[in-house]
Order: structure tokens, then C-alpha cells, then sequence
């Protein structure tokens, strides 16, 4: 049996990523969840999972476990504590012993990288504790010794979940503001970016973990969408005729923003008058992998 060890299972990726695997006859799963009430399956039915209920920040206590690990999924991401996605993370692979520990599938966020690929220092500088964190660990991730053998994923904007599966920060999103799409299909903004289904990657993360490829950093999305086409996609599919767009400023978000008593984060700014997240990046279809969760109508039914 091959060990394998997940963070951040009770999460939309993970719960796609625990279909992936769990039914494969040689894994044996590890799964560390800070609240195991999050989880939509019963771990306890399967004879090769293991729960472990835990905080990153006590990743020390699991030591001789962690050591013992063929592979690892790092998929935990703390929205609120800097340490949660640095200094804990950083803790969690010097326990990995780099001559048992095969492969290391670390996510990351593509929302540290340029349109070169490459980090932006502005992620350090003005990004929020998550960014911040993210950015900072990436820098330091070559100073490891398990670090030939991470590979490094950059998602964009993830969505999915259904009744299975919890559904990603970007879904519950959309799905809170369909109520709104009456007003908001008036509007729009100048910017574009990627968006990928939580089961193509979970799907890739399979496949990375059991193929060997040609490098160790791969940013995860479908072809580049403009804010205005996602959301006419959105309406149509949800019935809501779109007759015009009336772009959005800067101006006008802070003047919303200070109107209902709120204040604008630097990152927040940075991202809106960078505006065009598009990269090179890889999904489903790179690895020769089947996806029927690729159009917006295709991952809107699905929810």
C-alpha cells in the first residue's frame, strides 16, 4: 500500500480528490482535517482511510506519521493566519523524509504570479495574509530538501461542489448572487482570467502523482474569459436576457465602497487595476484527461 497524505480534505478540491483516490486498490489515505464536520463522507466507511483531526499548527505531533508518507497532497490554505500558509507549511515538509517521500503536490494560488508566469512582489507587499503567505512560501520552497521532488500547482479560479461536495468560495459566489442578476447584467468589467472544475483538478492531481512529467510548476485553467462573457454565459444560462454592459470603474467601486461604510484592501485595488489575469497554463486536456466540466454551462448544471 502506498501512503498518501491530505490536507485540507474537508475543502471542495479535497473531497474530489478523496473520489479519486479512494477507491484505488493501492492507497492508503491520511487525511487531516481541522473539522471533520465539514466532511460529506463518512471516512470511517472505507478500510483505508485514516482521519486525523488536527490544526496545521500542530504538525509537530504527527512527526513519526508524516515520515512514513509516500506522497503528499498539501492542499490546506488559511484565508485569516499569515503562519497558517508560511511558517506551518514550512514546519510540514522539513518532517518529509525525501527518500520515502516520492512526490509532494503543493497548491499554491496562480494569484501571486504576472503574466510571465513568474511572482509579482507586489503579493508580498499588498497582498492579503493568504497571498502574502502563499508568495513568501513559494520563494522559499528551494531551500528545502524535499524540494526536487514537489511539484507545484497555481490554480485560478475554482469552482465546483454539489450535494457531495462543498462547494468552492468562487461557486458559493455565483450562487449568492444569482438572486442579483437582474441588476448586475448591467454592468461589467474590463478583465479576463481562467476558471477550472475542483474535479479536472483533482483529476490532474492524480495523474501527477502517478506519471512522470516534464516540470515541477503548472498553472491550472481553462482558455481566458472576459468578465463580460462569464457573466452573459451566467444569465444565459440561468434565463436573464442581457441587452447592454456598462463597464465599472475604479472610481465608482470606491465610491460604492465608501458609501456602505467600507474600505477597499490594497490587494483588492492592485487586482483591479491590474485586471487581466491570463497565463500559461494547463488543464485536463493537457494530460490527456477526459473533462465534461470545461464550459460554464457544463459547471453550472453540474452545481
Amino acid at each position: 500500500m502506498k501512503k498518501v497524505f491530505i490536507t485540507g480534505a474537508s475543502g471542495c478540491v479535497g473531497h474530489y480528490l478523496f473520489d479519486a483516490l479512494v477507491n484505488a486498490p493501492d492507497y492508503e489515505l491520511y487525511l487531516f482535517v481541522r473539522n471533520p464536520q465539514k466532511l460529506k463522507f463518512d471516512p470511517a466507511a472505507f478500510r483505508n482511510v485514516t482521519l486525523i483531526v488536527d490544526d496545521l499548527k500542530n504538525i509537530g505531533k504527527h512527526a513519526e506519521l508524516i515520515k512514513q508518507m509516500d506522497y503528499v497532497v498539501h492542499l490546506a490554505a488559511d484565508w485569516a493566519r499569515h503562519k497558517g500558509n508560511l511558517d506551518y507549511t514550512t514546519e510540514f515538509f522539513g518532517l518529509l523524509d525525501p527518500a520515502k517521500c516520492k512526490k509532494v503536490i503543493y497548491f499554491s494560488t496562480a494569484s501571486i504570479l504576472g503574466p510571465d508566469n513568474k511572482p509579482v512582489p507586489e503579493a508580498e507587499t499588498l497582498g492579503t495574509h493568504y497571498v502574502r503567505g502563499k508568495y513568501q512560501l513559494f520563494k522559499k520552497l528551494s531551500t528545502f530538501h524535499i524540494y526536487p521532488n514537489i511539484i507545484t500547482l497555481f490554480p485560478t479560479w475554482v469552482l465546483g461542489g454539489d450535494k457531495k461536495h462543498p462547494y468552492s468560495h468562487a461557486t458559493q459566489g455565483i450562487l449568492n448572487l444569482n438572486k442579483w442578476l437582474w441588476l448586475i447584467r448591467f454592468f461589467t468589467v474590463d478583465a479576463s482570467f481562467h476558471y477550472i472544475h475542483a474535479r479536472d483538478m483533482a483529476a490532474i492531481t492524480k495523474y501527477l502523482m502517478e506519471n512522470e512529467v516534464k516540470g515541477n510548476e503548472f498553472i491550472l485553467g481553462n482558455e481566458p474569459f472576459t468578465a463580460s462573457r462569464f457573466l452573459r454565459e451566467v444569465c444565459a444560462y440561468y434565463k436573464v436576457p442581457v441587452y447592454c454592459q456598462v463597464p465599472i470603474s475604479l472610481t465608482l467601486v470606491r465610491a460604492l465602497a465608501a458609501t456602505l461604510g467600507k474600505k477597499l484592501h490594497p490587494w483588492d485595488i492592485y487586482c483591479f487595476k491590474r485586471r487581466h489575469f491570463v497565463y500559461n497554463v494547463v488543464n485536463a486536456a493537457t494530460f490527456n484527461l477526459v473533462s465534461k466540466l470545461r464550459t460554464v454551462r457544463e459547471i453550472l448544471a453540474s452545481i
